[in-house]
């Protein structure tokens, strides 16, 4: 079926414009148990007034909580953050725990579209990015460090396809040469290794990343959470279960404090409010609508029988295929499924999205749809050779933030895109399923720029919101963005999700 028909129908659904969090989301695997001091933690009365409001608990909101508390110069400042649900229960506490890099896949199509210099700054950015959570990791207690399960691993991208496995080789040739010192190191695979001594099920051949890791991401950002209200009691509150319904601001306002953040438990009054809601970002900036927009995954835990090896503390896993699309049905299968398994019981996170495409463009994810419940849970017998069939653990959803030309969007919202006028609002969203390489240190940037800073040093240009950057945005430039992720009509993907 022609890309055409695609992005036909999926323009429809990207322009609607997603709702608030669903109030009873399917169960993550991750976010059990809740934490207990920081899941559902809210003040007795929400705050009346505060300097900086954050919109999110994710790892972008705790990065730019984090940033703003321990900065030396933002010591008299007041930071309140709002979750719609309890802590940490958006994407952050509901994707594959993987910590690695898409920059392989990335780097040829960045080349061209922004040129080498920048394309080199993304790489170097993702690369700091893994450094940042495995030192933010290292500062725990042991207790919480014990419990993050962070583990250094070499991930691996198997092919189905030999024209996407040279495509990836070439990529790969392409970054080593721009980046002969990077901090990753790469090495492709033969299919007989891809077999062999990777385990996968008649693969071309695969990619394999050194120097990133797996973990639980759940635990790692409530204990963030914990180390600050614990340490700033006096100056972070984190205001669980409180959804941001609307904003409002007078550009009048003499008591300096120009927005009024609205939830059902009150107003509360801001100097400044920063973003960090993902694909949720065009609730609250209606301008946003068709240019940053939801895409839900799907996530299980599953047990892949006796036959197969416990290798979480050394490996993780993606394989990619063609895609489909079938209009008549509205059946798409991105082509994609990843995974890791927990070192200390063997339980495979295995994650993919092939559904109806109403089911996978949309901000609701207190449901999983049959369609991708069973192809998800039939999927690791199509992927390894050493499995067996079972019956899945837990199923479930999580909302991305993908973007119209796949790159994050970070910086001062303008007044055309939230249709207020006070022009103290930021934004960190849009990751295009690849948050954890990005998100942390695009809040320790947003937070800098909030403070004043105009360059921010190590953060991608590219990355930067722009009248000219936005300006280019369309519905239909999105989806056709998006289909660079899929392996649609045979072609191959420039990158990964």
């Amino acid at each position: 079926m022609s890309s055409q028909n695609f992005i036909q129908d999926a323009v429809k659904l990207i322009t609607i414009r997603p709702g608030l969090p669903s109030e009873k989301p399917t169960v993550a695997a991750w976010q059990i148990p809740p934490h207990p001091a920081v899941s559902s933690t809210q003040s007795p009365t929400l705050p009346h007034e505060t300097d900086i409001v954050i919109i999110g608990s994710g790892i972008t909101g705790c990065g730019v909580a984090h940033a703003l508390l321990h900065h030396r110069d933002a010591k008299h400042l007041r930071v309140t953050m709002l979750e719609a649900r309890t802590a940490v229960s958006g994407a952050t506490g509901r994707n594959g725990g993987h910590l690695v890099s898409d920059s392989d896949s990335l780097f040829p199509s960045l080349v061209k579209e922004i040129g080498l210099e920048q394309a080199v700054e993304t790489v170097r950015f993702s690369e700091a990015n893994i450094r940042r959570l495995r030192d933010l990791v290292a500062e725990l207690d042991p207790v919480e460090r014990e419990a993050v399960e962070f583990r250094d691993v070499t991930t691996t991208t198997a092919f189905e396809d030999d024209g996407a496995l040279e495509e990836a080789a070439d990529g790969v040739l392409q970054l080593v040469k721009a980046l002969p010192d990077g901090a990753l190191k790469y090495k492709v695979a033969s299919k007989d290794d891809a077999d062999k001594k990777l385990g996968y099920r008649d693969a071309a051949g695969a990619v394999l990343q050194q120097g990133v890791a797996a973990l639980w991401p759940y635990r790692l950002l409530t204990a963030v959470l914990a180390s600050l209200t614990r340490d700033f009691p006096d100056r972070f509150t984190l205001e669980c279960n409180t959804p941001v319904v609307s904003i409002t601001d007078t550009t009048q306002s003499s008591n300096g404090y120009p927005y009024t953040v609205h939830t059902p438990r009150g107003t509360i009054r801001a100097k400044k409010i920063i973003h960090c809601t993902n694909g949720y970002s065009s609730h609250l900036i209606p301008n946003l609508v068709g240019k940053l927009y939801p895409l839900k995954g799907t996530m299980s835990t599953q047990k892949l029988g006796p036959s197969f090896p416990l290798l979480g503390d050394k490996i993780s896993w993606a394989h990619v295929s063609k895609g489909t699309y079938d209009a008549e049905t509205g059946h798409v299968h991105l082509g994609l499924y990843y995974a890791q398994q927990n070192a200390k019981t063997g339980v495979m996170f295995l994650g993919g999205e092939s559904q109806k495409l109403s089911g996978l463009l949309t901000s609701d994810d207190s449901f999983v749809a049959s369609d991708a419940r069973k192809t998800l849970c039939s999927a690791a017998l199509k992927i390894w050779k050493d499995t067996t069939p079972v019956e899945p653990l837990d199923v479930w959803s999580g909302i991305m933030g993908f973007t119209a030309d796949g790159m994050p969007l970070v910086g001062k919202l303008p007044s055309s895109l939230t249709d207020r006028s006070s022009g103290d609002e930021w934004i960190a969203a849009g990751f295009n399923g690849h948050g954890m390489d990005k998100a942390w240190l695009s809040g320790e940037a947003i937070a800098m720029m909030v403070l004043g800073e105009k360059e921010v040093s190590g953060f991608p240009k590219a990355y930067l919101l722009t009248d000219e950057r936005i300006g280019s945005w369309t519905p239909e430039k999105a989806v056709e963005t998006l289909l660079d992720h899929i392996m649609l009509d045979g072609s191959a993907p420039s990158s990964h999700l």
